[in-house]
């Protein structure tokens, strides 16, 4: 038997409720305020000072502005923004990098909770190809294993969200108004998702899935303890980047999060016998903190969870209270931003994202539970 690990919730979307004009009330209020002017004298009106803008809870970064300011990191060497901008507009998006400079609503995607996915894939993009510099890359190969990556992703979305625009037109002008709205989603859905398929081009590239059965044999063979087994842990969850964007938060709020970060490891026995304690007075993830942290069973190679959190998991001894583990769905420990980088579930070794404008990540204290399994966490028993 599997058991399903607990998947986090999204975090609600604040709907801000509509603006009603009460005339009625309006019309009562000023003849009160008229009523208490001292008679003989007029009102002098006060210039109202406009209202604040409200400072955001995380960092900003604007283009042109910021083009120079680095996002993220592979090895030694910096990513700045101007950097993804260009490669968006040359391999995705022709124009992106204009209608940045003159359109709001393109400025405000760097503000959205598409940056932090694109600053994740970008920098796994050039950790690709600065870990096969020593390989030779058959371009032309590469680029047909994008733009195929590409092709089905988009006519997967087509198919889920307008699978009216599928349906072929008898006459020429409906056929042609069909073919400029797939045109006009298309080049969105390429600036939007465009990195991801080209991230998993090169992958799809470099690991084509065409084995022999001998092969197959062989691997599984070699890695049977992998292909088995599950454990079962719990974690205590920080959040140190905006739940809706991934953004890194602003100064206070990483060191709000620092602070509680030292204040859990300040809580946590050494052996760990107090972990269910802290978690449910300390972890910010509503689902598990009331159960002692406990997310549920993961196997080695599990894709509902970050891969990162499952190695953590699965290299731990049973009862071990683990060190701090960073994946692209919470956020990051150290107040500089860097942080580990992983990509549809592959982690990228030396990538690290700085500025708070890459993958969102969660720190977890990971302690496994003999108690709530027979098997121990390098369980090799399979259901």
């Amino acid at each position: 038997m599997v058991t399903i690990p607990m998947q986090l919730p999204p975090m609600p979307t604040t709907v801000p409720f509509p603006i009603v004009a009460f005339p009625i009330l309006r019309a009562v209020l000023t003849a009160l305020l008229v009523q208490a002017v001292v008679p003989g004298q007029e009102a002098t009106p006060q210039a109202q000072k406009p209202a604040a803008a409200e400072e955001p809870h995380f960092l900003i970064r604007r283009y042109p502005q910021d083009r120079d300011l680095p996002i993220a990191a592979v090895g030694d060497r910096p990513i700045t923004l101007g950097e993804l901008v260009d490669h968006l507009d040359e391999k995705h998006h022709p124009g992106f990098r204009e209608a940045l400079t003159t359109q709001p609503g393109v400025q405000r995607m760097l503000q959205s909770d598409l940056i932090a996915p694109w600053v994740r894939q970008y920098a796994d993009l050039v950790a690709l190809r600065h870990g096969t510099k020593d390989r030779t890359i058959d371009e032309v190969a590469l680029r047909e294993a994008q733009s195929a990556q590409l092709k089905a992703g988009f006519e997967g979305w087509l198919d889920k969200f307008y699978p009216d625009l599928r349906i072929p037109q008898t006459d020429e002008p409906s056929q042609k108004q069909a073919q400029k709205k797939i045109n006009s989603l298309l080049a969105d859905y390429q600036l939007r998702s465009g990195l991801a398929a080209e991230l998993q081009g090169w992958l799809d590239y470099l690991e084509p899935d065409q084995y022999t059965r001998g092969q197959m044999f062989e691997f599984f063979n070699a890695n049977a303890r992998a292909f088995g087994g599950q454990v079962k842990f719990a974690h205590i969850l920080v959040q140190h980047r905006d739940a809706g964007t991934g953004i890194l938060l602003n100064e206070q709020g990483q060191a709000r999060a620092t602070s509680r970060i030292a204040d859990i490891q300040a809580r946590l026995l050494p052996d760990g016998s107090n972990f269910e304690e802290v978690a449910r007075l300390c972890s910010e993830d509503t689902r598990t903190a009331a159960e002692g942290g406990v997310v549920g069973f993961a196997r080695r190679f599990d894709d509902r969870l970050p891969a990162v959190l499952c190695r953590a998991a699965w290299n731990l001894a049973d009862g071990q209270v683990g060190d701090l583990v960073e994946s692209q769905y919470g956020d990051p420990v150290d107040p500089s931003g860097d942080a580990a980088l992983a990509a549809g579930g592959v982690a990228v070794q030396g990538a690290r994202a700085r500025q708070g404008q890459a993958a969102a990540v969660r720190p977890a204290v990971i302690r496994p539970r003999s108690s709530w399994s027979s098997s121990t966490t390098r369980a090799t028993t399979r259901d």
